[in-house]
């Protein structure tokens, strides 16, 4: 099975995240979009991925196939492929390979060694029902978490009277940010909620902002929080976070 990317620049920058997060995963690729959704190591991130068809030059998957690999051997082989050149994925499922092509200013080819496959190396993304939707600019996202990323291990995300905010504190600082601009709160249930999680992963979360202008946040009270970076008919990439408790 060949595909080829024409602009491999998505793949890579997604791939360059998800793989500070999780080291293994399985990608399957379906008739319209290839997916990964992964664990880390201690559960307490999801991670989904998604590229759609319209990226590729060449994209026929007559059934789903799925191959297991080191995600961290597949960031560090994309990030030697040239930006512009044509990316070439060719799965060969007979020598459990993945041999990767970049087409640019010189002609680079890698082999990966797949992982032998077991149906629990799929994961499911469990059904979550959020009250609170949360639009924002990635990049006010961003500006948020790195200005209280220095505060604490935990960060937390308020709805109080429809209005968004984020806070951190220590033994000896505390600092909030009201989200003013650039953001729109959906709360279905018009009822106030606050949930802390860790700024370890926010930290990890908030690169993708070089992939997508807009953020979205679902959470509700001590519930998993969900972030979503979308490339409208190109790319979703989305983390749940499991709640962090009080230190």
């Amino acid at each position: 099975m060949e595909l080829i990317l024409e602009t491999p620049q998505l793949l890579k920058k997604s791939m360059d995240i998800i793989s500070d997060i999780v080291l293994e995963g399985t990608i399957v690729f379906k008739k319209d979009y290839l997916e990964l959704v992964a664990l880390n190591s201690n559960n307490v991130v999801m991670v989904i991925f998604k590229l759609l068809s319209t990226n590729f030059e060449k994209y026929e998957v007559e059934e789903d196939t799925q191959i297991s690999l080191s995600l961290e051997h597949l960031s560090t082989v994309l990030k030697t492929c040239d930006d512009k050149g044509k990316l070439i994925l060719d799965v060969d499922t007979t020598r459990n390979k993945l041999k990767i092509t970049s087409e640019g200013k010189n002609r680079k080819e890698f082999e990966l060694s797949l992982i032998d496959f077991r149906d629990d190396n799929i994961q499911k993304v469990p059904s979550l029902e959020f009250p609170v939707n949360i639009v924002s600019s990635s990049s006010n996202f961003t500006t948020a978490i790195t200005d209280l990323g220095f505060l604490d291990e935990g960060i937390g995300l308020t709805i109080e009277d429809g209005k968004f905010s984020m806070e951190g504190k220590n033994n000896s600082m505390a600092g909030k940010i009201d989200f003013t601009t650039d953001v729109d709160v959906q709360d279905s249930q018009s009822k106030n909620f606050t949930a802390r999680y860790s700024i370890e992963y926010l930290k990890k979360f908030m690169k993708a902002d070089k992939i997508a202008k807009t953020v979205e946040l679902s959470f509700s009270s001590d519930f998993p929080l969900k972030v979503q970076y979308k490339v409208q008919d190109q790319l979703l990439l989305a983390f749940i976070l499991a709640p962090r408790g009080e230190e």
